[in-house]
């Protein structure tokens, strides 16, 4: 099975995220979740982000906003230093 890093942007606080070890609820479809080892919360400068561990049995789904959405938890999260591009509007990404 493929091992993929979920990545996604936010304009939030990356302290206040990292102190919560949970990154608010993103489209990700489910067929994705098994292959999901590690988790990238990106800053909206593209600046700074939080890498993880993707924690599969605490994250959940949602229905809050109307779609399904997954609410991401992580465990050994830092911030580091990174300059990443995002093209387009899509905050989620598989890479």
């Amino acid at each position: 099975m493929a091992k993929v890093t979920l990545q996604v942007r936010t304009r939030n606080n990356l302290l206040e995220l990292l102190a919560k070890n949970e990154s608010g609820a993103w489209v990700v479809g489910k067929n994705r979740v098994e292959q999901i080892t590690h988790i990238q919360v990106v800053n909206f400068e593209g600046t700074q982000m939080i890498e993880g561990i993707f924690d599969r049995h605490s994250s959940f789904y949602t229905d809050e906003f109307g779609q399904d959405r997954l609410v991401i938890k992580f465990l050994d999260g830092r911030i580091v230093n990174c300059n990443v591009e995002f093209n387009g509007e899509n905050p989620v990404r598989y890479v």
